[in-house]
């Protein structure tokens, strides 16, 4: 496996907690976001790049868009986006995935703890799955190919039946 570097937001626990457990893996290394805060350039060459933080109402916290600001990373890589929490996360990973393909980097895989409950993934199981999938290079974005082979209406249907299973979701975390 390629390596992988980590960037989480040092100030909530939950980021922490998956950095800890990314660290436990061999070729990854985890770089707390505020120690790189003050560097003009952040480098990250030959490998993929992970983004680990908890939404702020649909935002992306400062330190995390510092580093996509700063980043210099290779721009044929999938990179990793993980919402470990927070108020709307959904917004917050468009919008750090916007940030990022602004800046020519493709995020590939995109990680929320809605999906993980969708995927019947236990709790201390997340980064072993992730691991696991980065090992195999399986992207877990939608395929363009497949939702182009559906029509408007379907496409419609089943983007309201997600919009409705999460809606479901965050109504039972509150």
């Amino acid at each position: 496996m390629k390596k992988l570097i980590i960037f989480y937001d040092d100030t909530k626990t939950s980021c922490c907690g998956y950095a800890e457990r990314f660290s436990q893996y061999q070729n990854v290394e985890c770089r707390k976001a505020s120690d790189v805060g003050n560097q003009r350039l952040i480098f990250a060459r030959n490998c993929r790049v992970g983004l680990v933080f908890e939404s702020e109402n649909g935002k992306v916290p400062y330190a995390i868009m510092h580093v996509i600001w700063r980043l210099i990373a290779d721009k044929k890589e999938w990179h990793l986006l993980l919402v470990s929490g927070g108020k709307r996360e959904l917004r917050a990973i468009h919008a750090a995935a916007e940030n990022l393909r602004q800046r020519g980097y493709h995020p590939g895989y995109i990680y929320t703890g809605y999906q993980f409950e969708k995927q019947k993934v236990k709790e201390g199981e997340t980064v072993p799955w992730i691991m696991s999938e980065l090992q195999e290079e399986k992207e877990n974005v939608p395929l363009k190919d497949s939702l182009k082979n559906m029509s408007k209406r379907e496409l419609r249907k089943q983007l309201r039946k997600e919009i409705k299973q999460y809606r479901q979701y965050k109504k039972g975390m509150e």
